[in-house]
């Protein structure tokens, strides 16, 4: 399983680098970037954190898309402490000036939330209430499908269930943006097995390509797999390239 994540992983990206070279005429339409985060400690306790993210958006005209991509690893001691890896892309159809349709796949890998595999499909219609310059704001609202494998059960489980979300950015100046991602996961099979994530970031722009972020993420599971805690916290101080 977890080959299969690496792979769309890796297909996520080699597709995301490839997809600007193709478009240099439509370069306006595009938004690119990537994150790389690094931390490390010595003396009492040896620790090391690694975190790489990849964003690319094109706007629908009328077809557009959203590709993300991201891995992350913490070791203490020489020894594995955190590691997840996420890859998802997100085509997206304009209806009209103020609503899309989309549809979606990605994948997640998380062993020490007790996370083998887990295959999430969506589709579904966005809204956006704020069209800017200053504050944008839209509304997602689907249905979906999840595959989970989990580390400790032989029986993989999955189900219907929908996507409620909010994304909403404030340009507070030139150089500043403040942005939340705000995203519901109900389970209709089973109602107390709902999710929650925030992503919350700040992103200041040092020059034409260099960007520092400070994000803080929350991923809340009301049932959480065995005995593993209900929620993961990451707080990250990334530097961010746009191509």
């Amino acid at each position: 399983m977890k080959r299969i994540l690496k792979c769309i992983l890796g297909v996520v990206l080699l597709v995301g680098l490839a997809f600007p070279c193709q478009a240099e005429e439509a370069a306006p339409l595009w938004t690119s970037s990537i994150g790389l985060t690094y931390l490390a400690t010595n003396g009492n306790t040896d620790t090391q954190s690694l975190g790489f993210d990849l964003k690319l958006e094109r706007k629908p005209t009328p077809w557009g898309v959203d590709i993300v991509a991201s891995a992350n690893q913490t070791e203490e001691d020489d020894v594995t402490t955190a590691e997840r890896y996420f890859a998802g892309v997100r085509a997206k159809r304009s209806i009209a000036e103020r609503w899309d349709l989309f549809a979606g796949l990605s994948g997640e890998q998380n062993e020490f939330a007790g996370l083998d595999l887990m295959i999430f499909t969506e589709a579904g219609g966005i809204y956006k209430a704020l069209l800017g310059p200053v504050h944008t704001l839209s509304f997602d609202l689907g249905l979906t499908w999840t595959d989970e494998d989990h580390v400790n059960l032989t029986a993989n489980v999955n189900y219907f269930g929908a996507v409620a979300g909010l994304t909403y950015a404030w340009k507070i100046s030139d150089t500043a943006t403040l942005s939340e991602r705000l995203i519901y996961y109900p389970n209709f099979d089973e109602s107390d097995d709902w999710r929650l994530s925030s992503d919350t970031a700040l992103t200041a722009t040092l020059t034409d390509k260099l960007a520092l972020l400070v994000g803080y993420e929350v991923r809340y599971r009301h049932l959480p797999i065995d005995d593993n805690a209900s929620t993961d916290t990451t707080t990250k101080v990334s530097l961010v390239i746009t191509f």
